[in-house]
């Protein structure tokens, strides 16, 4: 990501794991999971912005209740998703304007962009769902005008056998 053409001007920060864990995905899924967001955080915006990647282990269930579908935020998958510990939150996080909430509901629909043509083909978020549904996870989105925007993906995980 360091190299790639979106960056430009923007500040990038990753900030690993404090243990290891498996997740139970697709290593070339979660790879394009995070590539798929990291780019779009990058694109939110031309002025330079910052755009984290982190995560962190989660001892227990999510309390499902506590997420709620509005204005500034959707969760998905929550149907199909694996809720039982070890789960493995991944955040990728930007400074950039938000997502406007009339936008909101689209964003993961097939061939949706608020890019200029030629410059997406509106499938990039489409791709995060499914793959993050195929491994039984969840995806939330948290967004708020001028501050930015976080995604935040619930994976399953599994405790590394030393």
């Amino acid at each position: 990501m360091r190299v790639h053409p979106s960056l430009q001007e923007n500040e990038f920060r990753i900030t690993p794991l404090a243990g290891e864990i498996a997740v139970k995905a697709n290593g070339t899924d979660l790879i394009q999971i995070l590539l798929n967001l990291t780019v779009n955080a990058f694109q939110c915006t031309p002025a330079p912005h910052r755009v984290e990647i982190g995560g962190e282990v989660i001892g227990a269930p999510l309390d499902l209740a506590q997420f709620k579908d509005g204005p500034n935020d959707r969760l998905l998958n929550v149907e199909s998703m694996s809720n039982t510990v070890p789960l493995v939150k991944l955040w990728v996080r930007d400074t950039g304007p938000g997502i406007p909430a009339v936008v909101l509901p689209k964003i993961f629909d097939p061939y949706f962009t608020t890019k200029g043509p030629r410059q997406g083909t509106g499938l990039g978020l489409n791709i995060v769902q499914r793959l993050i549904k195929a491994a039984n996870g969840a995806l939330h989105v948290h967004t708020v005008a001028d501050e930015g925007t976080t995604f935040t993906v619930y994976l399953p995980g599994a405790q590394l056998v030393k």
